[in-house]
């Protein structure tokens, strides 16, 4: 994952710099999650029109994620879809409307802390079906 492969999904915020988050006006929010290994193979799909959310990973968590840029229609494109290693040093950003998964683990676990819109969860948070509306569904390998 690098600054510019990731650009059309969001910001890499690595030594670099850093990233003001578009929060819609909102309260920030800070949640805690760790992700438990699973197949490396998805179906779903999510993305958030009106928030930015950035995932810091935690002690060196590597992890892979799946993404799609922002879109107009109901779901990304099949060829836009694009999976990235986390190395689990720096955190990232997604865009507005970004498609995401959440992080697979490489090894046992993987912790990260999420930084969003308070509620955002709630009213602004879309959910795909690839295999209903495209008719596929992805494996990643490594």
């Amino acid at each position: 994952m690098t600054r510019e492969a990731f650009a059309p999904f969001g910001v890499l915020i690595d030594s670099r710099g850093s990233v003001e988050i578009d929060l819609c006006e909102g309260r920030p929010s800070l949640t805690g999650a760790t992700a438990e290994p699973r197949p490396l193979r998805f179906d779903f799909m999510a993305r958030h029109r009106r928030t930015m959310q950035v995932f810091s990973p935690l002690a060196s968590s590597k992890s892979i994620i799946a993404v799609a840029p922002p879109c107009d229609g109901d779901a990304p494109d099949i060829e836009s879809v694009r999976a990235f290693l986390v190395n689990g040093r720096f955190p990232y950003a997604y865009h507005k409307g970004t498609w995401h998964t959440p992080p697979f683990p490489v090894g046992e676990w993987a912790s990260y802390l999420v930084v969003d819109r308070s509620g955002t969860l709630d009213d602004d948070w879309e959910l795909v079906d690839m295999r209903a509306v495209r008719q596929v569904s992805f494996e990643i390998e490594l």
